[in-house]
């Protein structure tokens, strides 16, 4: 049981009468990943465990979090044991516990996303980090993918046409930016949460992952699209500001997306490929479009060339 495995190693941390609060896993779901909201007499925690055979993952993720969180406030911080771990292993679980933020989500709309395309550039500038990403830059295993399907000698040459991101820009990336990892606290700093990934990478694959995994619209039911253009440009208002963005640029961050949307084409199932597929089509059809409107902004016209 869940909530008897996490009771049981709370001991480990030097915190005063610690309570679970919240499960964000239950027993019954998938436990891959164990998420507990910890409260105290003086503060709230998470505590979060991964099951996983190699440390070298929890050992990423922590080295992550002590770069971005407890150095640069940018995410929950960690708290280490009574022994000075920053991590401890039971049951086959990689446990650490780190800050509970106290404030909001994000939200998906163009206020939210200017602050995260501005929050995303400070973290694209950060220096001083060295460890890579477990996030795979290489578009070569999807070449291996869809041999079954009709639209293969298309996605081949969607492929074909990417770059190899490890041969361009690298920065420290978060690997998948959106609202639903971002928040905001009560004294309006922005945070990341979620840094299962994060690591040196290519600044344009994570820039580029919500311009088709989020900003196309996809109705389930109907299977009608549109494109979020009021987001995407509010992204990149707030992180180029007064910066110049070139249309090579661009090109390289919508690429990024596409390699981005692509890496998630096999993870919900292959009931949700084809519908996929056709969001990628959709999704690299609103390029030009979304270059277009930009020109036409007020705001970014004077930093295009």
């Amino acid at each position: 049981m869940i909530k008897e495995l996490v009771e049981s190693i709370l001991d480990r941390w030097e915190i005063d009468h610690p309570i679970i609060k919240d499960m964000y896993k239950k027993d019954s779901e998938d436990t891959d990943k164990i998420i507990c909201r910890i409260s105290t007499n003086n503060q709230d925690f998470i505590i979060k465990g991964i099951l996983s055979k190699e440390e070298s993952i929890i050992q990423s993720n922590v080295q992550a979090h002590l770069f971005l969180g407890n150095e640069h406030s940018m995410a929950p911080k960690l708290f280490p044991t009574r022994e000075g771990a920053y991590y401890i292993q039971e049951q086959g679980y990689y446990f650490y516990l780190m800050e509970y933020i106290d404030g909001r989500s994000m939200e998906e709309n163009v206020f939210d996303e200017y602050k995260i395309g501005q929050f995303a550039h400070k973290l694209h500038s950060l220096k001083g980090y060295n460890i890579l990403s477990p996030f795979t830059q290489s578009k070569k295993q999807y070449y291996e993918w869809f041999s079954d399907r009709d639209f293969k000698h298309k996605f081949d040459e969607i492929l074909d046409s990417l770059p190899d991101f490890s041969s361009l820009s690298q920065c420290f990336v978060h690997t998948d930016i959106g609202p639903h990892n971002t928040m905001v606290r009560q004294n309006g700093e922005v945070v990341f949460i979620d840094l299962d990934d994060s690591g040196i990478g290519s600044r344009y694959l994570d820039l580029g992952w919500p311009f088709i995994m989020q900003f196309v619209d996809f109705n389930q039911k109907t299977k009608e699209m549109n494109y979020r253009f009021d987001l995407a440009q509010s992204l990149l208002e707030g992180y180029y500001g007064d910066e110049t963005l070139s249309k090579e640029e661009y090109d390289l961050i919508f690429q990024g997306a596409i390699q981005m949307h692509i890496s998630y084409m096999q993870t919900y199932g292959t009931y949700a490929v084809d519908s996929l597929w056709k969001i990628l089509l959709f999704g690299i059809d609103q390029k030009e479009i979304l270059w277009e409107r930009m020109k036409n902004s007020v705001y970014l016209q004077k930093n295009l060339k």
